[in-house]
């Protein structure tokens, strides 16, 4: 079990109220009830999926170099002839300048690299792990979701201020709501044998970030 690993399942563990054991009311009964289930997923289940899905991706990854080196091949014996691969697919060195002979050389090589090396599984884990972390651990502070600030080591923001006595200033001031006003529909109904149907033709709304009172249709 690697360092990343270790610190993403106790920071679950920690999200999931595993230190409130000795609660037994709201929510705390729910996590305690089930508490073996939770660990279950967080310490066999959750690794589980991770690892089988990074050796899938390295899989597929070979799949798809193993169909373009096909389709490459196909090419080749259609535009250079049948005699410019081997039986074992090795390019003649007379072709090794062309356009269609330089694209399936470096298929080649990726294809050898994948099988001779293969992709740093246990790198990826790691990483993946430290996303993981980074992701939870910014929404997460001692038992509540929250969306906390981040800061770097260099100061790169500054507060617009000109001055006044008092200035008001909020991380999302820039963030602006979406007018679902302008999505117009039609509307229709019927009333007995009659569809009576309104048709949107024209509409006058405020321009820009301006929510407005007034609305003509």
């Amino acid at each position: 079990m690697s360092e990343h690993q270790e610190r993403f399942q106790a920071l679950l563990r920690e999200l999931f109220q595993f230190d409130s054991a000795d609660l037994d009311f709201g929510i705390y009964r729910i996590m305690n009830h089930k508490r073996t289930v939770i660990e279950r997923y967080i310490a066999e289940d959750l690794p589980k999926l991770i690892d089988d899905e990074l050796s899938q991706g390295a899989l597929l990854e070979q799949k798809l170099i193993a169909r373009q080196v096909g389709e490459v091949q196909k090419e080749i014996g259609d535009v250079l002839g049948p005699k410019a691969l081997d039986s074992d697919g090795n390019l003649q060195a007379a072709f090794h300048e062309t356009p269609l002979g330089g694209r399936y050389l470096s298929l080649r090589r990726r294809q050898e690299w994948h099988v001779t090396q293969g992709p740093d599984i246990g790198a990826a884990q790691a990483t993946l792990y430290q996303h993981l972390y980074s992701f939870f651990s910014r929404y997460y502070d001692d038992g509540d979701i929250v969306s906390k600030r981040r800061y770097s080591r260099r100061e790169r923001y500054a507060i617009p201020y000109n001055g006044e006595e008092v200035h008001l200033h909020w991380a999302n001031k820039d963030q602006y709501y979406v007018k679902t006003g302008e999505h117009f529909r039609d509307y229709a109904f019927k009333a007995g044998e009659v569809k009576v149907r309104f048709v949107v033709v024209d509409a006058n709304v405020e321009q820009g970030n301006l929510k407005g009172e007034k609305r003509y249709f």
